[in-house]
């Protein structure tokens, strides 16, 4: 009996020794376990902060952390600026924004590069490094972008373009040349041409919206695209510092106006070739429209063409929807489906146009020194000799290209100014090439706003 007691006694022993055991090894595994998950969970973490402290580290600058609704974002800045500029927090949301769906503790590096570019300015480039946890692992992804915007760079801050412009006429005629990189032989739909003609580009003085490097001014759209790459050698002269480049010496512009016509503009450019002398000719659109031969012959000779309205309408007369359709409407659509460019030059008939016009379109208003009265006395001897006593060195001298005793005089007028000492340029030769909207130009030298 006492031995069957003890064998009980031993089995109930066992049973209990094996389920403390039991526990005891469920207990440690339960420990482990946790621990390893503890571990694993903060390998990422850990990681990141290394690699966020190594950016820091590594970085001779400006250090600033801000914390967003997207997570924080490091910026790692030029020595003395603090103030991330606009581009640059965007480029930070952009960066966090791109780390995979789910990811938490987001962090984002953004490093803030300035290059110097002309006016003492500088082009902005980013190199953003975005990191996260996923499933416990680190994510990483990296996004960089160059010349994002254009800033002071003492501040880092947006640069407007009263920093590379003086007058808002100057900001008017760089609108226009980046008009013509956008339609000049595009072959554009007239809709397209209207669109391209009236798209808001640098709207004032304050603009932001362009970036600029050594070579371009690229204009930006409101969501910060690209809209036209200007080259700055074509717009050097509208920049602050730029100059007219005038013809210095005894030279003269001959012009043409009311034109072309089929009989006498070829005439007229047959003295002008033998000659060897070029001038420039203000067309009408509705000579253009009906003599599109004559009107590619004037271009393909060399001479330069400007426009002189589509009929010929006296501008203050008009409103300024009718004056900007006699200018900027068929006018221009004419002109471009001829030569496939924009017109640059305006001729307003009778040299009259308004203010409110001139404030309305973008083109430069040429008048003359001397006219030749052609239209008055419709005689060769009195056209020689009106030109012979009122020419001077630097002058525009107005003929038309539709009266029969101008093409009969105009091999003497050429020999006789020749004689005299005189060059024979086009208007934009002679003027320098920084003609501006809203001024009217009569002669070299001789530049008054409209």
């Amino acid at each position: 009996m006492r031995q069957l007691k003890y064998q009980r006694r031993r089995r109930h022993m066992g049973w209990v020794i094996g389920i403390v055991t039991v526990l005891v090894a469920a207990v440690a595994a339960t420990g482990g376990f946790w621990l390893w998950r503890e571990q694993r969970n903060a390998k990422a973490p850990r990681q990141l902060n290394a690699a966020v402290a190594a950016a820091k580290k590594a970085h001779r600058g400006s250090v600033v952390t801000r914390q967003t609704k997207a997570g924080k974002v490091v910026y790692l800045m030029p020595d003395g600026i603090e103030k991330p500029a606009p581009a640059v927090v965007q480029a930070a949301a952009k960066t966090l924004a791109a780390l995979p769906k789910g990811a938490t503790t987001k962090t984002a590096v953004v490093t803030v590069t300035l290059r110097g570019v002309p006016y003492g300015l500088a082009s902005l480039d980013v190199a953003g490094q975005g990191y996260g946890v996923v499933a416990h692992r680190l994510a990483a992804v990296a996004k960089k972008a160059t010349g994002l915007a254009t800033v002071t760079m003492a501040t880092g801050q947006p640069a407007t373009l009263h920093q590379l412009v003086d007058t808002d006429p100057a900001r008017r005629a760089i609108n226009y040349q980046a008009r013509q990189v956008l339609a000049d032989n595009k072959k554009l739909s007239d809709a397209a041409l209207a669109a391209v003609l009236t798209q808001p580009l640098l709207a004032d003085l304050n603009a932001q919206n362009f970036t600029l490097t050594p070579t371009t001014l690229t204009i930006l759209d409101a969501q910060s695209r690209p809209v036209a790459a200007v080259p700055l050698t074509r717009i050097a002269q509208f920049m602050k510092g730029g100059r007219a480049k005038e013809q210095p010496g005894k030279v003269i512009a001959l012009t043409f106006d009311d034109g072309p016509n089929p009989t006498l503009t070829p005439q007229i450019l047959a003295a002008l070739h033998q000659a060897g002398a070029k001038a420039t000719f203000f067309m009408l659109g509705s000579g253009i429209h009906d003599y599109p031969q004559a009107a590619k012959a004037v271009a393909e000779s060399g001479n330069e063409i400007g426009i002189h309205t589509y009929d010929h309408q006296y501008l203050p007369g008009l409103s300024v929807t009718a004056g900007l359709d006699q200018v900027y409407g068929k006018m221009t659509q004419t002109y471009y489906h001829t030569f496939g460019t924009l017109p640059t030059l305006l001729r307003p008939p009778y040299g009259a146009i308004g203010k409110q016009l001139a404030a309305a379109e973008d083109l430069p208003a040429i008048q003359w020194t001397t006219d030749s009265q052609d239209w008055e006395s419709k005689n060769a001897g009195a056209i020689l000799n009106r030109i012979r006593s009122t020419a001077y060195a630097g002058g525009i001298v107005l003929m038309h290209d539709i009266q029969p005793a101008t093409a009969q005089a105009l091999p003497n007028v050429i020999r006789t100014l020749r004689g005299q000492g005189y060059r024979f340029v086009t208007v934009s030769e002679l003027l320098g090439g920084r003609l501006l909207p809203g001024h009217q130009y009569f002669g070299r030298g001789d530049e008054r706003p409209v």
